[in-house]
């Protein structure tokens, strides 16, 4: 009879809780929701309240659907958000609501950063880019405008240490891929950073301890066990973040795998056994949740979210037959895509609605459609945009290149998985073979193997993905489309950069901020 691990993957907007087997069957699943906070401009806050009721509810409706008992859960651990964290209390009671990932009040106080410690010498000691994602500059914006706040805090927690305290363990230690990800780690070492402590002037007092995932830390309280309906006294296990636990979750576990997860965003994964550097910062490196590995990572800003905007604005005619066929609006958009040859005859589609991030990080970029003409039709132009989410995603691929990462193979999770289409397509343009895992929940999965490697049910996270990570759908890339790619590649590589040399895409956002500055009676 397998032994029973509880995961629960703690997203922005939603918790999602599951039993798995440790043979990697999510045998059942818990779902709640709970809000984001916006309480100011350009900021992004969680309730912890909300966010522990989510967990609560997430928890006992997966035991109730699926009869398990508690007393045969082996192991519990969280797969949290990255980069949200709270200041609490020598009672470690919170001091105010998480601050979210995606905050970006600190603006300001990343310029200080830059300015104290330096751009590229803050790169080589955390792995990351002086931007507003990660934590420390949120805290350095509390130190200067919540001193009282500053003052009081005991320690800095990230998502997973409070989710911890609140499972039941005191002076709960930060997991290694979530202390990345709070921007004073020195990521060689996977020590706090002396010279960025000093340089900041935070005290090393106010941070918690380190341990790697799959670490044993405590034993569910009787008060979450109530709260929760799980047994009091179940291990606790430290995991990771989401992003680095889908990737475990797919059994990206040796160098030249790689994890790529679409949905609104992208993001992609590389792991690496020593510490490496992108020589333009184009991507982070960060510790992985496989104890004693890095990642290399690199993000895109609107992959699926412009294919979702492609759907929602010009896809009304799909959506229609969608609901009158009962089926999945994308499977409609991928038959509609497959009319048109690799190439889209020639229309191209830049897919930065948010912006570009790796390796560029330019804000200010737009999408466009180039190529044109009066014989394009409605299928040309859905293929592009599902070329295009590619297109900029192996820019990524090429920064990695750059550091000499071999890639051998994708293991593509999200809802791009879900097209048989476009994942040939993705072999097609990256050249290399695409791989489909057999369950969705690759957090949940990730998650799991870090709580079973815990408590001794697996030597080593490696061979705990080996057993629970199955590989269904495998996707070899056609040689004389690939090459047909290639050439578009380079077109669209030269697109871009002929539009950042010229500054058309700063001229195109100051142009976009003035019209819609302008007073309603000029429109």
């Amino acid at each position: 009879m397998p032994q029973y691990l509880c995961s629960f993957d703690m997203g922005t907007t939603s918790v999602k809780a599951g039993i798995v087997t440790t043979d990697g069957h999510v045998v059942g699943r818990g779902y709640s929701e709970y809000p984001v906070l916006f309480p100011g401009p350009k900021w992004v806050e969680q309730s912890i309240d909300d966010m522990w009721e989510g967990q609560c509810r997430a928890s006992r409706q997966l035991l109730q659907q699926t009869g398990i008992s508690p007393h045969e859960i082996a192991g519990i651990a969280v797969s949290a958000q990255r980069a949200t964290f709270v200041p609490v209390d020598k009672h470690e009671k919170p001091l105010m609501n998480f601050i979210g990932w995606q905050d970006k009040r600190s603006v300001a106080q990343c310029d200080e950063i830059k300015e104290i410690v330096g751009a590229r010498a803050y790169y080589d000691i955390s792995g990351l880019p002086v931007e507003p994602t990660a934590s420390v500059s949120k805290i350095l914006w509390l130190r200067e405008h919540e001193p009282d706040i500053y003052e009081r805090t005991y320690k800095f927690y990230a998502t997973g240490n409070m989710h911890l305290r609140q499972l039941g363990v005191e002076n709960p230690p930060c997991d290694l891929p979530g202390a990345s990800y709070v921007g004073l780690l020195d990521v060689d070492r996977f020590t706090w950073s002396d010279e960025l402590l000093q340089k900041l002037e935070i005290p090393v007092e106010k941070m918690p301890s380190l341990v790697p995932s799959c670490t044993v830390v405590g034993h569910l309280s009787s008060e979450a066990a109530e709260a929760t309906g799980l047994a009091a006294g179940t291990p606790l296990i430290t995991a990771g973040a989401d992003f680095p636990l889908g990737g475990l979750g797919v059994g990206v576990t040796e160098p030249g795998l790689v994890s790529l997860g679409i949905g609104t965003g992208a993001g992609i994964l590389f792991l690496i056994e020593r510490p490496l550097r992108h020589p333009e910062m184009g991507m982070g490196c960060l510790a992985n949740s496989v104890p004693g590995t890095w990642e290399m990572e690199g993000i895109c800003l609107a992959s699926g979210g412009a294919h979702r905007w492609y759907r929602d604005v010009l896809g009304q005619a799909e959506r229609e037959a969608a609901a009158r066929l009962g089926v999945d609006v994308y499977d409609i958009l991928s038959l509609q895509a497959a009319q048109s040859p690799a190439g889209a005859r020639g229309v191209f589609f830049m897919p930065s609605l948010a912006g570009t991030g790796t390796p560029f990080w330019l804000p200010d970029a737009r999408g466009a459609f180039l190529g044109l003409t009066l014989s394009t039709d409605k299928n040309d132009i859905s293929r592009a945009v599902m070329e295009g989410v590619l297109f900029e995603l192996r820019n990524a691929f090429e920064s990695a290149e750059k550091i000499g990462t071999q890639i051998s193979e994708v293991r593509l999770w999200g809802g791009a998985a879900k097209s048989p289409f476009w994942m040939q397509m993705a072999a097609d343009i990256f050249g290399v073979p695409i791989v489909k895992s057999a369950v969705a929940d690759t957090g949940l999965v990730g998650t799991a193997i870090c709580a079973a490697t815990g408590v001794g049910l697996f030597k080593s996270a490696r061979e705990g993905a080996s057993a629970m990570v199955r590989q269904v759908e495998r996707y070899e890339p056609d040689p004389r489309t690939h090459e047909r790619y290639n050439q578009m590649f380079g077109l669209y590589k030269d697109t871009y950069e002929a539009l950042c040399s010229a500054g058309i895409y700063s001229k195109m956002s100051d142009f976009s901020r003035a019209v819609q500055a302008e007073p309603a009676g000029l429109r």
